[in-house]
């Protein structure tokens, strides 16, 4: 740790000096400096560098920007460690439940990697998640040291209580202990299943839990294409986009159960037209309460009442030590009003979500932590529609489920929702 904190200082020292006269030197070079830090004390850190990177509202955007290139990709555990913990987690010799299985993994994460193999009983293709052999252990003591420095720094710098950073690492740490209990996914699997069940167009891969346990998972392989190859492949796109943004508003505004880990990387696209979801250990639960100040934030941006939206953040926020409110609520309304002057169908609505989360930072207003998720969620629909359909608006898209969000609250008590 103090070796890797000596280097960390050290890169921090040096690139500031190369990005000296900028206005971005500092938090670029802490950036770069937490970066390596990060690769080089392991899987938390990097899982916890990762999900840091997403909080637009807590970092400055250039040191979120340096963040955000942490990778998950880490060499893979050997095949006899993947072998030994399989037999030992199911009881059984691997070629009792295997009829194939690949000693390579198709992929390698912080946590957990996946091989490709062949279910024994019944011949179906699937993938493997097993879990790094010494993770648990590693989680455990990582966490400790991270919430040590948390609360040390709020104790000796002021400003940083401002950013609740304990409660935040606190946080990332158990949203890393999630993804760690492969149980977890299986459960959130079966729960996106159900609230899906009514849409043919979204889909999750099968589960075999006969061959599961809480450190190895087996799923269906999914044989879909990703988004690079999607336009290739005779798949309708327009539909496709559809479905992946009313999945994301649904499980956003109706549902309050969200995939936490949503890029690109966790999607697949088959013929027609179907999306499926994949990697489903990092989730977010937003409460009836939160889940309807979303849709009312979101809805009053949509229609351009600024002093709303600025009043919502402000009321619900987590912590605030705004020293002028009426500077706040002018900032705030007028950018919401150039976005309408703009046209909304001219507006990428999640990076202006991230320059809300600017207008938040400079006035110390902290935004609640589920609105990170929820801007990752539509920045992937987003995106998805920006490149493949640019026809498609994400406010259209989004405005019906607010529209059934917000009503739903308003029903008469006892009243049964449509």
């Amino acid at each position: 740790m103090a070796t890797a904190s000596a280097r960390a200082s050290v890169t921090f020292l040096r690139e500031r000096r190369a990005l000296s006269g900028t206005p971005e030197a500092n938090p670029r070079a802490l950036g770069r400096a937490l970066v390596g830090l990060c690769a080089q004390l392991g899987a938390t850190f990097i899982k916890v560098g990762q999900i840091a990177s997403t909080r637009g509202d807590l970092l400055p955007g250039p040191l979120a920007d340096e963040l955000a290139r942490l990778q998950d990709d880490v060499p893979p555990f050997p095949f006899e460690q993947v072998q030994e913990t399989i037999e030992r987690e199911l009881g059984h010799e691997l070629g009792e439940i295997f009829a194939e299985f690949e000693p390579a993994p198709v992929a390698a994460a912080s946590v957990a990697q996946v091989h490709r193999a062949v279910l024994r009983d019944g011949g179906h293709p699937v993938a493997v998640k097993v879990r790094r052999p010494d993770i648990i252990e590693k989680a455990a003591l990582d966490r400790s040291i991270l919430l040590f420095v948390g609360r040390t720094l709020e104790r000796v710098i002021p400003s940083v209580r401002l950013m609740a950073l304990e409660e935040a690492l606190r946080a990332f740490c158990d949203a890393v202990q999630a993804q760690i209990h492969l149980e977890n996914e299986a459960r959130n699997n079966a729960r996106f299943t159900k609230n899906f069940e009514d849409d043919p167009d979204v889909d999750f891969p099968k589960m075999f839990l006969q061959a599961s346990s809480d450190a190895v998972l087996t799923m269906e392989f999914i044989d879909g294409v990703h988004e690079s190859e999607l336009e290739s492949t005779g798949c309708d796109v327009h539909a496709i986009v559809t479905a992946g943004m009313r999945c994301v508003c649904r499980m956003i505004f109706l549902h309050g159960f969200v995939h936490a880990d949503l890029h690109p990387g966790n999607m697949r696209f088959q013929h027609p037209s179907h999306v499926v979801l994949l990697d489903l250990g990092l989730t977010g639960e937003i409460n009836d309460e939160d889940r309807l100040t979303t849709a009312r934030t979101l809805f009053a941006l949509a229609t351009g009442d600024g002093k709303t939206v600025a009043r919502l953040f402000h009321e619900n926020a987590p912590h605030t030590a705004t020293p002028d409110y009426d500077a706040y609520e002018t900032e705030m309304a007028n950018f919401v009003a150039s976005l309408q002057n703009q046209g909304l169908q001219n507006v990428q609505v999640t990076a202006e979500i991230g320059r809300i989360f600017d207008i938040l930072r400079r006035h110390r207003v902290q935004a609640r932590s589920h609105m990170t998720m929820v801007n990752i969620a539509l920045m992937t629909a987003e995106g998805l529609g920006k490149r493949l359909a640019p026809e498609l608006s994400l406010t259209d898209e989004a405005l019906p489920y607010l529209r059934e969000a917000l009503m739903a609250t308003q029903l008469p008590s006892g009243e049964e929702r449509a």
